[in-house]
């Protein structure tokens, strides 16, 4: 096991069973969504931020902006032309995310999504392959939590579930061998990124992000809601 893999295992450890008796598990009822994130106004943009490789010398324009339907909507162009610096072999690449939330004494506030199954995002995208980003408050800065945002009708509003329990660990882009699970208790960012290697444009429109449960769901219980009383006729 190396010191990364370590580090990673112990910090997991001691923050899951922090987290855990602070909030008393068992004793919170079920809810059926938290809300994380938000692009309807001007002001909504205010909590999210742009890269792309521009930020190293590269090609790729991104924006961020709110559409003429009063939505987030995240578009560019990506270009794989390398910088003038020999240093950097690839190019090619756009991200969006939440920035964190101001830190106080007591740390960086964070979303709890431990009592919810998925991550769900209403967005309406094009056709090229998006991943979806999730930070925790680690102790490795770079690790995120990666799955690829699956869109079953591009050009048109749907809305996208995806199990905590499928993303993928990663670090610089190069997934991880380390088996660790997910600091669900302490997501501190969530965003897009689109590096499919493809030049030209490209343009997704982001209306929310939250955290859910379905009827049948519970965080990784499953739920039987009770029946529906018969009205009596």
């Amino acid at each position: 096991m190396t010191v990364l893999s370590l580090l990673r295992r112990t910090a997991g450890e001691v923050a899951t069973s922090s987290a855990k008796a602070l909030r008393m598990e068992g004793l919170q009822g079920w809810r059926k969504e938290l809300p994380m994130a938000t692009m309807n106004s001007k002001s909504d943009l205010d909590a999210w931020a742009i890269g792309s490789d521009k930020d190293i010398g590269g090609f790729s324009e991104a924006s961020l902006d709110i559409s003429p339907e009063g939505y987030g909507r995240f578009h560019g162009n990506l270009s794989l032309d390398l910088p003038a610096n020999r240093e950097i072999e690839q190019s090619g690449y756009a991200a969006v995310r939440t920035k964190p939330k101001q830190a106080s004494m007591f740390g960086t506030p964070c979303w709890d999504t431990s009592l919810f199954r998925y991550l769900a995002l209403r967005v309406r995208g094009d056709q090229r392959k998006y991943f979806v980003n999730l930070q925790t408050d680690s102790i490795i800065q770079t690790d995120l939590f990666q799955h690829r945002l699956f869109l079953r009708t591009p050009g048109q509003w749907e809305t996208v579930l995806i199990p905590f329990n499928d993303f993928v660990l990663t670090n610089n882009g190069m997934i991880q061998d380390d088996h660790v699970d997910m600091f669900r208790e302490k997501v501190k960012t969530v965003g897009l990124s689109l590096s499919d290697r493809q030049e030209g444009p490209f343009s997704i429109d982001i209306d929310w992000v939250k955290a859910m449960n379905t009827e049948a769901t519970e965080g990784d219980l499953d739920r039987h809601p009770p029946p529906k009383e018969e009205s009596l006729s």
